[in-house]
């Protein structure tokens, strides 16, 4: 019998808003791309995208504190309305025909800007919305709209620009951000300090609190946020090895079945944790899936055949939705509730301020150390090539193993640390108070 507490109406409606709005943007955002791209004909017009997207949740790090001083539910509703803000005047702009490339660069940065704020809140309002026993399989469901993005988002997307021009993309956006603010508004949720720990914390509302924290009773924590960047430093570097052997071995026509079939592997692995949860050893949950998301990796890497590729790609995403509700649990466990909200925004900042980067230095490591190192002739293709075949066009293969190996240190390394004695010593044990007022 499942004795797992229900996750509880509260939870599954703001859930269901947050998750549809996360795809509405991720049909959005590529259908925008591809328009972008079909005016301009130009790669740095839609690298600026990504940039004015991206750049926000650095600009709104000194106004996060924001988030813990207004109640979580009043700063989902208005972070949405910002976020939806920019996508609604380009859609005005676009149905009087005055759209521009400049107007949905600006756009990106409005709605980047808003999510900034929305993404913290909305992860710090989860103990607020279930039970503490339900907070793995919560943080579990909440991985349904990134993985759902990548699976859905390029199916409508594109259909969607060819057939009725970014209007139509526009539009799904304003709607699905309508029907997330709807959601929130209908809920009346806890808010304040609903899990907050037993020992009192001195918390002024600033960063500096916040610092003062980290530095002592939060040093475990500080440890997982870097291995977290680490991870997702590698993980642009994933990205970007994927999609060149998926060109490579896939062709045109089969490159996009990689990454959707890895998407599929996250909507997999998304419904599983909602089902069965986190077990409450968190951080060993968290390094076991970092080892398999790099064996994944080396699979995908080792041979030069598409359905190899597929393969290893199913297994290392499959894996994703389970680092991040792990590490998202950890925080909700120890963090306490009254600084979740810059913490969470502290996560994001650090978090996606690397994948930019990551991605710009994984095409250069490819393009000017793996593939030369892999033609034939050349030392690397005498011994890594020996394993994973031969050729320039096995650079992104070299890259994606060495990607999964460190990925694999990495998650032996955790799981044998003191952060995974500490953190996995579960706080509930230490009689955390919950407090619940209603708003």
């Amino acid at each position: 019998m499942n004795d797992q507490p229900p996750l509880g109406r509260p939870f599954l409606t703001v859930w269901v808003g947050q998750t549809l709005s996360l795809v509405g943007s991720s049909v959005s955002g590529i259908g925008v791309a591809v328009w972008v791209y079909l005016e301009t004909g130009s790669a740095a017009w839609l690298g600026m995208l990504a940039a004015m997207a991206s750049l926000p949740v650095l600009v709104a790090g000194p106004f996060l504190p924001v988030v813990d001083r207004v109640s979580r539910r009043r700063m989902m509703i208005v972070a949405d309305a910002v976020a939806s803000l920019g996508t609604v005047v380009a859609l005005v702009l676009a149905i009087s025909g005055r759209l521009e490339v400049w107007h949905v660069a600006v756009a990106a940065f409005i709605g980047g800007f808003g999510s900034a704020f929305q993404f913290p809140a909305f992860q710090a309002a989860v103990p607020l919305l279930v039970d503490r026993d339900a907070l793995g399989r919560a943080n579990g469901l909440n991985q349904l709209g990134p993985a759902a993005g990548v699976v859905v988002g390029p199916v409508i997307a594109t259909p969607l620009v060819a057939w009725w021009g970014i209007t139509a993309v526009l539009l799904v956006d304003v709607a699905t951000f309508l029907v997330a603010i709807a959601c929130t508004a209908a809920v009346r949720f806890g808010d304040g300090a609903a899990v907050a720990r037993s020992d009192s914390v001195d918390d002024d509302g600033s960063w500096r609190s916040v610092v003062a924290w980290l530095r002592v009773d939060g040093r475990p924590l500080v440890v997982l946020l870097i291995v977290m960047a680490i991870t997702n430093f590698f993980l642009a570097f994933f990205n970007v090895s994927i999609i060149s052997l998926a060109t490579i071995l896939g062709g045109a026509a089969r490159a996009g079945l990689v990454l959707g079939a890895g998407g599929v592997a996250m909507l997999a692995g998304t419904i599983v944790l909602g089902a069965v949860g986190i077990s409450r050893r968190r951080v060993r949950t968290f390094a076991i899936a970092l080892v398999a998301c790099g064996v994944g990796c080396v699979v995908a890497a080792s041979r030069p055949e598409f359905w190899v590729l597929v393969g290893g790609v199913v297994i290392a995403l499959g894996m994703v939705p389970a680092v991040s509700a792990a590490v998202a649990t950890i925080y909700h466990d120890w963090v306490p509730a009254q600084m979740q909200g810059r913490v969470f925004g502290l996560r994001a900042a650090i978090g996606r301020g690397l994948e930019p980067l990551g991605a710009v230095t994984a095409g250069v490591v490819i393009a000017t150390v793996a593939e030369p190192a892999m033609d034939d002739g050349a030392l690397g293709a005498r011994t890594a090539g020996r394993l994973i075949g031969t050729g320039t066009e096995r650079g992104a293969a070299v890259v994606l193993a060495v990607v999964g190996l460190a990925l694999i240190v990495l998650g032996v390394w955790v799981a044998r640390s003191w952060i995974n004695r500490v953190l996995d010593a579960n706080p509930a044990d230490t009689e955390r108070e919950q407090t619940m007022t209603t708003v």
